[in-house]
Order: C-alpha cells, then sequence, then structure tokens
C-alpha cells in the first residue's frame, strides 16, 4: 500500500525529477513510439465543525487534489537522448461558479473547468535531464510528495469551508504549496545518490490579498535549486533534501495606494527534511524559513504587511505512516507555522493534526477516512482565532 500510495503521489505531484507518472494504458508503435495515459477519480464527504458559522458546513469536492486524466508521449531515442512529454487536466468534482464553489449547479460550473496544471517536455540524456514547460516547482516539494492528504482529505484554506480555493491538505500548517509553474529546470543523472536540481521559472507578483498591498512587475525570473541525498539498505531507505527559491518584483503600492517604503521587494526561503523507511514504518520530518514568502501559498496570499514590507515566515512539519498490512496504512502528522507580527499587520501561529486511515481495497481502488484539527491564533480571514474539527472519507479510483 505504502508503494502504490508514493507512486500515487509522485504522479500527483509530478516532479520533474522523476521518470513521469505510471501509465495505466498505452501502446507502443513498431517505430518507438510510445503512448499512455493515467489518472484518478477522487470524491470525498467532508464535515467541518468549528468555533464559528463560516468554519462549520459541509461539502462534498474532489479533495485536496482535483480528479485527473494525463496523457504521456514518448519518441523513439535519438544518439542516446530520449524526449517525452506530459499533458495533465484536473478538474474538480463540486458544482457551482467556478472552479470550486458550491453557489448552485448554475452558470459554468466547476464540473466544466478543465485546469491544465502540466504541460511538459523532457529531454533525457546520459547527462541528465532538460525539463521545460509547466509543472510542479522545486521548493518545497518534498513535503507535499510525502504528505499522505495530497490524494485524499486535509483541510480546506484558512478553514473557510465555502472558500473560494480548493481544498489545501496540511498547507495551513508545516509548509507551503508551491504550486505548478512555467519553467526550465535541470536535474543531475538520477542514478547517483547525489543529485541536484535548478531551475528557473515564471516569477509572481508578491501580494497581501487580505490587505491590498503588492508588488506586481517582474524583471527577472524566480530562481529555484534544490540537492537529493538517498540511500538504501536493506528495507531500509532514506532521503535527506534541501532546496531554496528567490525572486524580485517590483512597483510595490500599499493597501492606500502609497508607494512603500522601498520600490522593489525580494523573497527568499530555504528549506530542509528527510524521509525515511523503516520496515512498517515511512517517516517524514521537514521544516522551512523565508522571508516574502507568506504562510499557505507562497507569495501570493500574505508575502507582505499592510504597507508594502516583506514578512517572515516559517514552518516545520512531521508526518509517521505505519503499515500494518499491504492494503492498509495508518497515518498522523503534525504541522505548524509561524508568520511574524510586523508594525503594521498582525502574525499568527497555525497548527494541524491529521489521523488518517487509507486502505487499498484493490490496486486500482483506494478508500480512506480522516480526522483532522485546525487552529489559527489568528485567522488571516476572518480576523480572529479559529479551531476547527475535520471528518472526511474518501474514495479514489486509479489507473
Amino acid at each position: 500500500m505504502h508503494h502504490f500510495s508514493k507512486r500515487a503521489t509522485a504522479a500527483a505531484i509530478c516532479l520533474a525529477s522523476s521518470a513521469g507518472a505510471s501509465a495505466g494504458v498505452g501502446f507502443e508503435t513498431a517505430d518507438g513510439w510510445k503512448y499512455s495515459t493515467d489518472g484518478w477519480i477522487i470524491l470525498q464527504a467532508h464535515k467541518q465543525n468549528g468555533d464559528s458559522p463560516d468554519t462549520t458546513g459541509f461539502r462534498m469536492t474532489s479533495g485536496t487534489t482535483p480528479s485527473l486524466i494525463a496523457f504521456n508521449v514518448t519518441a523513439p531515442a535519438v544518439d542516446g537522448m530520449t524526449l517525452s512529454s506530459r499533458v495533465g487536466l484536473y478538474i474538480n468534482a463540486q458544482s457551482g461558479e467556478g472552479n470550486f464553489r458550491n453557489a448552485g449547479n448554475v452558470g459554468n460550473t466547476g464540473a466544466k473547468a478543465l485546469d491544465p496544471r502540466e504541460i511538459w517536455a523532457k529531454l533525457s540524456a546520459p547527462w541528465g535531464e532538460l525539463v521545460f514547460g509547466k509543472a510542479y516547482s522545486i521548493y518545497q516539494g518534498e513535503p507535499v510528495l510525502a504528505d499522505a492528504s495530497v490524494l485524499a482529505g486535509g483541510l480546506t484554506g484558512y478553514d473557510n469551508v465555502n472558500t473560494t480555493n480548493a481544498l489545501a491538505a496540511t498547507f495551513n500548517a508545516g509548509y507551503m504549496y508551491t504550486n505548478f509553474n512555467a519553467g526550465l529546470r535541470y536535474n543531475s543523472p538520477q542514478s547517483a545518490p547525489l543529485t541536484f536540481s535548478v531551475g528557473v521559472y515564471d516569477p509572481s507578483q508578491v501580494r497581501n490579498v487580505f490587505a491590498g498591498s503588492g508588488a506586481d512587475r517582474t524583471n527577472s525570473p524566480r530562481v529555484e535549486g534544490g540537492a537529493y541525498f538517498r540511500h538504501q539498505d536493506g528495507g531500509f531507505k532514506l532521503k535527506v533534501y534541501g532546496d531554496f527559491t528567490w525572486q524580485r518584483a517590483s512597483h510595490c503600492l500599499t493597501a492606500a495606494g502609497l508607494a512603500c517604503a522601498d520600490d522593489t521587494v525580494s523573497t527568499r526561503g530555504v528549506s530542509a527534511g528527510a524521509t525515511a523507511d523503516v520496515g512498517p514504518f515511512n517517516l517524514h520530518l521537514s521544516g522551512f524559513g523565508g522571508k516574502g514568502l507568506g504562510s499557505v501559498l507562497m507569495q501570493d496570499l500574505d508575502a507582505l504587511d499592510v504597507d508594502g514590507r516583506e514578512r517572515k515566515s516559517r514552518g516545520v512539519f512531521g508526518q509517521i505512516v505505519y503499515r500494518p498490512t499491504a492494503a492498509l496504512s495508518l497515518r498522523y502528522s503534525y504541522g505548524r507555522t509561524r508568520i511574524d507580527d510586523t508594525a503594521a499587520s498582525q502574525g499568527h501561529l497555525a497548527q494541524s493534526h491529521i489521523a488518517g486511515a487509507y486502505y487499498a481495497v484493490n490496486r486500482y481502488l483506494t478508500v480512506y477516512g480522516e480526522l483532522a484539527n485546525s487552529r489559527f491564533s489568528h485567522n488571516p480571514v476572518f480576523q480572529h482565532r479559529t479551531d476547527t474539527d475535520y471528518a472526511t472519507a474518501g474514495a479514489r479510483f486509479m489507473w
């Protein structure tokens, strides 16, 4: 079950360092072209009980990750090099205006909105890999890959049950979601124990959507990189990593529309962690720290204060998975993120606990249940403390 879940998670994130998703349906032509399709359908019932009406409700949704259908093409090898490509189309099951709202089955419903998160090509050669297109970024990809909720339940963004955003796994606390981005990435040869990746990406505006401040002009790409060490000895597997991100944006304006103290803001962050398999246990521990990154979605929600100053944030995420049988996985995770106060904006401490059970009925069908709690010392959506309990039951069909 753990191997199956990790393979599925790798497909979900589609980190460019991997060889690509494991295809379920495909064929090969006589001259060596390969075509395949893979994907999953996810649906879950999700009940929140919060300490305010805005954090209490019931939804039936696609879960942390939307359902997916993906298409893969690999060309015949030429001069020792292979070109492959992937297009992944994501879709949410819930009804409503836009992708993620439950405003009723009217208008342009979420079930009609395709989200093309993955559109990339990869050149593989003995000297490594070049990946160009839209794929998941390098920074903090490892905790996303490790999180058992990435293809299951998790939490809603800032505990807002009717949020216009999708469910956001444990991104409320412990690590940040850096998103799928257009860019060019190099991966060193993956056969070595020590590997590295470096990439340049389409930059983002740096904002505080709650306060209205932001820097919206980008004159250079975002740069990210990571180093990874893998070791295996019998039933023991270890992966240790460290990564970073850096970017600038200019034309910074305050919430009042005035010029910030500095016209240019810089965002920077580092993270590190380890994942280990020891017999029936899988353990993960990671942490991050940064400035101008924010606390949930990198650079997009609360990276700046009201006056346009970069905010400091840091977090830690830990998870233990126990596999009593090949089909059953039991999980507990804890995450916490702190974003500091500034002279103009109040910070917060966010904490999350998730316990889950994931059962593989067969190689294609998994059912799961999760219980969770999320706490904010000062929830930036509702401007007060929140304490929210979650109960989720769902199913996933994967091919």
